[in-house]
């Protein structure tokens, strides 16, 4: 199996089973959003892609909210800040620019208001920069470059205003690693080590994901492993994981608290799924989010297999178990067949409602899966631990254009996640290339 047809049998659906097209409009159209704002028409086939880069942020009566534009001057980076008092949004102004459709941006906020944000690369530097002013996204500070050839970044904020920044790190001739970065105020960029690592030589992605505990000192992280690809195969095994530190990155654990030697491959980390071509299993992994109120690790992850597609959520006991949801069984009766997947993520407001953005597809036979046009963004709202699940739209439906790569307001250290955390996602198609300039729709979701 190679990676096109593994792509269009688990990325998907059932191949030529779909929903008749007026029972498909009637499900879409039963519960979309009140009205999603346009941020720009220039955006790039990926301008929310990479669900684990936080996007948006809160703070005060300010949103601010990340992504990359392709305009015919190149790839990038912009921002807009929505004024929540006024519903007013700002103009779009201009971080910097990116190497190619892997080089969107990931942003944080410290105690003092100062806005942060890496981006760019695609296997280069990151470029970071701090706002100019607090809680103001209009000018920024010094581009400041950093490591080599690294692609995907996160970021948070931690107790003391430092920085915890993750990337992947490419390689020729050896296996390909997530490293850990940290800046303290006013000081340079540090590379800490290898956190993680592939156990094949060759091409890897990670999807890792960071997460602070309630005490503002525990990070967890979850990841999605894809190695062990060749021409044949894109991604022979695939595991979703987790492991978490109690000293910012020093050591690692499991949720037993057990020690994990790093930088820890699928053999030593906690390990909650395994896919693969070789399974005839894809596994995508969402951003993590712990609960505010108990400290729970929340995973999410879809599983795609005999080509329907469900996402799960896992929480934490703490003792090494995991207590898992389908969620695809709480989607509506009109779109059950529908295939349920990530990119997307989790996240709590300060309250402890919980919030799951996803992604819902149905692709035609022969049809590729991969910015389909059967995409849809969508999110469910859990008030309670146990509690019933609520469902919308997050996109505008349209059967015409894939509404797809959701990425969700997340704690990230000093943000406020809303009530209703904002969703941002991609309207268009993608791109043949990772060079190639589009002009595809960008949206807000509140």
């Amino acid at each position: 199996m190679n990676r096109r047809q593994f792509l269009a049998t688990t990325a998907g659906g059932i191949l030529g089973v779909g929903l008749p097209d007026s029972d498909a409009a009637s499900a879409l159209g039963e519960t979309g959003p009140e009205g999603a704002f346009l941020l720009s028409a220039q955006g790039c086939d990926r301008a929310t892609g990479y669900a684990e880069a936080n996007k948006i942020v809160t703070l005060g009566d300010r949103t601010h909210v990340v992504w990359l534009d392709s305009p015919a001057e190149g790839f990038r980076v912009r921002v807009r800040t929505l004024n929540r008092a006024t519903g007013k949004w700002s103009p779009t102004w201009t971080v910097g620019v990116a190497f190619d459709n892997h080089g969107g941006p990931a942003l944080t906020v410290d105690s003092e208001g100062y806005l942060h944000i890496a981006s760019f690369p695609h296997h280069h530097a990151f470029r970071y920069r701090r706002s100019k002013r607090p809680n103001d996204a209009s000018e920024w500070g010094e581009e400041i470059q950093f490591g080599e050839k690294l692609t995907y970044p996160t970021l948070v904020c931690g107790p003391d205003n430092t920085l915890y920044f993750t990337a992947r790190r490419s390689f020729s001739g050896k296996p390909w690693e997530v490293e850990l970065w940290s800046k303290n105020p006013g000081q340079d960029w540090s590379r800490n080590g290898a956190i993680l690592r592939s156990r094949h030589k060759g091409y890897a992605h990670f999807q890792e994901s960071l997460a602070w505990g309630p005490d503002h000192r525990t990070l967890h992280l979850c990841c999605r492993f894809h190695e062990n690809s060749d021409r044949n195969a894109y991604g022979r095994l695939q595991t979703v994981a987790y492991m978490k530190t109690e000293d910012f990155g020093k050591t690692w654990r499991r949720s037993d608290g057990a020690k994990i030697q790093t930088p820890a491959s699928v053999d030593e980390i906690e390990v909650l799924a395994k896919g693969g071509v070789d399974r005839e299993v894809g596994l995508r992994a969402g951003c993590m989010a712990v609960d505010p109120k108990t400290g729970v690790s929340h995973l999410i992850y879809s599983v795609t297999e005999n080509g329907e597609g469900r996402v799960v959520m896992a929480a934490s006991d703490g003792r090494g178990g995991w207590r898992r949801v389908d969620l695809s069984a709480h989607l509506p009766e009109k779109l059950h067949g529908r295939d349920l997947i990530m990119a997307g993520g989790l996240s709590f407001s300060d309250s402890g409602r919980l919030h799951v953005a996803a992604q819902i597809q149905k692709a035609k036979e022969g049809e590729s899966t991969w910015g389909n046009r059967s995409n849809e963004s969508l999110r469910f709202v859990r008030d309670t631990d146990g509690g019933s699940w609520k469902f919308d739209f997050a996109s505008e439906p349209d059967p015409n254009r894939s509404q797809w790569l959701p990425n969700i307001e997340r704690a990230t250290g000093f943000n406020k996640v809303p009530e209703r955390p904002g969703i941002i996602y991609t309207s268009g198609e993608p791109g043949e290339k990772n060079t190639d300039l589009l002009s595809n729709q960008v949206y807000w979701a509140g």
